[in-house]
This record gives C-alpha cells, sequence and structure tokens, in this order.
C-alpha cells in the first residue's frame, strides 16, 4: 500500500536533525508525492587546486519508520557523479555519517582519466563500511563502467560507451590483455560489454573493484593516446595468451573426445578408484559447469594480427 505524501508537519520534524546541522530544505526540488526531501546543494572546493564538487542531498522517506539519505557529488570539471547511500531509522546519525566521509575520497584522477566512485554504507561488525556499487571512469571521449554483482563470487558487468558521433573500430582483447580476470569485449549497439572477476568476499571485493577500474583507465588512456600499432606491438605476447585462454575450453572438450577411446584398453579392477572416477565422470563434470560462475565459450579464436590503421576512430562508413 502506497504512502501518502508527505505533510508540513512531517517535513518539519525530518529536516530538523539537518537543520541543527546547517542544511536547508529545497522546496523547489522536493518530491512531497513521492516521498523525497531535497536539500540545498553544497560546494565542496579541495586543497591546492583540487576541482570543486557540488553535493545535493535527498532524503527518501519510503516508510514511516526507514529512511534513505542519498548523497550525490558531481564533479564540475569533468562532470562525472557519485552517490553514497545509507539506510536507518536514527536521521541525525545518518546524516553524521554521511559527512563523515570524505566528497573527495569518491573521485581517483590521473592523466587523461578520471574516476568517479559510488558507495553504499553497510553495518559490519558493528561498524559502517563503504561497498561500491558503481564505479565510472571518463577518458577522452569514452566512459568505462564497472558494476559489481550482488552475489559473491560472481564477475562484475564492465561497459564501454563513445560519446555521441565517436566511432571507434576497437579489438575484443582490449581489456583481456589485463590478466586472467579480464574478458574479452562483446561489441552492443550502444558500445561494448565484458567481465571482470573481482575478490569473492567484502571488503576486498570493492578495493579489487576500484584497483581493477584504476588499472583500466590507466591501460585505456595510454592505449588510446597512441596508434592501433603500438598497442599490438607492446602486448603481442598477452594478446597471444588471450587467444590461448579463449581456446583452452574447446581444446579440454576436443581433449576428452579423444581420449575417450583409450579407456577401453584400460585394465582396471572392480574396485578400483580410477575406475569409479571415470564412471562418474559425467555427472560430476555436469556438477563442475552448474557450479561455474561463467558459461565457457566453445570457440576458435582468431590470431593477433596487427593492425594497420593509423587511429582507433572507425571510418565513418563502417559497420557497427
Amino acid at each position: 500500500m502506497a504512502l501518502p505524501p508527505l505533510t508540513h508537519h512531517e517535513i518539519l520534524a525530518l529536516v530538523e536533525p539537518f537543520s541543527r546541522r546547517g542544511r536547508h530544505v529545497d522546496v523547489a526540488a522536493s518530491d512531497r508525492a513521492g516521498r523525497r526531501i531535497a536539500f540545498r546543494p553544497l560546494e565542496h572546493a579541495g586543497d591546492g587546486g583540487a576541482p570543486v564538487l557540488r553535493e545535493t542531498l535527498w532524503l527518501e522517506c519510503a516508510s514511516r519508520r526507514s529512511h534513505r539519505l542519498v548523497r550525490v557529488l558531481h564533479d564540475v570539471a569533468s562532470g562525472a557523479e557519485a552517490t553514497l547511500r545509507v539506510d536507518g531509522t536514527d536521521l541525525a546519525a545518518m546524516l553524521a555519517q554521511v559527512e563523515a566521509v570524505d566528497p573527495h575520497s569518491h573521485f581517483v584522477r590521473g592523466p587523461g582519466w578520471v574516476i568517479a566512485l559510488s558507495h553504499d554504507l553497510e553495518p559490519a561488525r558493528g561498524a559502517l563500511r563503504r561497498v561500491l556499487t558503481l564505479g565510472e571512469a571518463r577518458l577522452d571521449g569514452l566512459t568505462l563502467r564497472l558494476r559489481p554483482s550482488n552475489v559473491a563470487g560472481m564477475p562484475a558487468d564492465l561497459e564501454l560507451v563513445a560519446a555521441p558521433g565517436l566511432q571507434l573500430d576497437l579489438p575484443e582483447d582490449l581489456l583481456a590483455v589485463l590478466g586472467w580476470a579480464w574478458r574479452r569485449l562483446t561489441r552492443k549497439s550502444d558500445g561494448w560489454r565484458s567481465l571482470v572477476r573481482l575478490a569473492r568476499w567484502e571488503p576486498q571485493r570493492s578495493r579489487d573493484a576500484e584497483r581493477k577500474l584504476q588499472r583500466a583507465a590507466e591501460h585505456l588512456a595510454r592505449t588510446l593516446a597512441e596508434p592501433p600499432a603500438a598497442f599490438h606491438d607492446r602486448l603481442l605476447r598477452a594478446r597471444w595468451g588471450v587467444t590461448v585462454r579463449r581456446a583452452l575450453p574447446l581444446a579440454l572438450a576436443v581433449a576428452a573426445l579423444a581420449a575417450s577411446p583409450l579407456l577401453l584398453y584400460l585394465e582396471l579392477s572392480d574396485d578400483s578408484m580410477w575406475r569409479m572416477v571415470i564412471f562418474n565422470a559425467p555427472p560430476l563434470l555436469m556438477v563442475a559447469f552448474f557450479s561455474l560462475h561463467e558459461m565457457p565459450r566453445f570457440e576458435i579464436p582468431p590470431r593477433p594480427r596487427r593492425p594497420t590503421a593509423a587511429s582507433w576512430r572507425a571510418a565513418p562508413d563502417a559497420p557497427h
């Protein structure tokens, strides 16, 4: 059952802890029917010439007893945005928890790129920890988004999107050359998709995701700043490694089929452990298959070729 719109008296009671902290309601931006209260934006200027961050604070009252406080930080220089969310019942404590997190800690910067990190504050052993919900890296004309799965052990989704009007011809192993945790790029109508494996449990999972996103941003900034042929020459061994990894599922399946006739020539006793393993191999393989977090691909991958194009930009009439 939907709750009625916030009344004037309810708003006054809810914002009292915020008023004590100098936070004032933005009546025009608030949504009484949607039970969302907006506060007037603030600006945070960093030390040493750090970019200005514009903060917007929202209080969402989906129920009468539980609330959600959302802080949205907008980096004026790059346009990147990061959010911080916390759920609870004590509004004064929730505001103190949000204000205790340095706004500039949500942003990581490097030559040619900036990363915005969005988190949820979740309870853990009597305290709160920051759990990454979205990481977004902005480069020259490209946006790379990393979304960790809520299921432990599942890989994170990667989304690479080019700015409107920018057409790029990117190789499938552009990110896979970074190591075993990375998967090939798949071309979609609105960009590219990929996966990356992360640590299984928090807090290592969020830290691992942030490190890998930064590594990907550094890799993309360097790679796209040089000709495609330089990417091939510099990472030729890694590209061949990706080809071998992609061929492994098919190679293992072919090897298993090729070895199966040899079992007829093995003389194993009825109580042999190897005999039990061999005859129970099909169900064991099925259990192993369904326990995987990723579907294996059976393919013959193309070998790495040295690009001949002078730029990563695709021709205007190139198919996408």
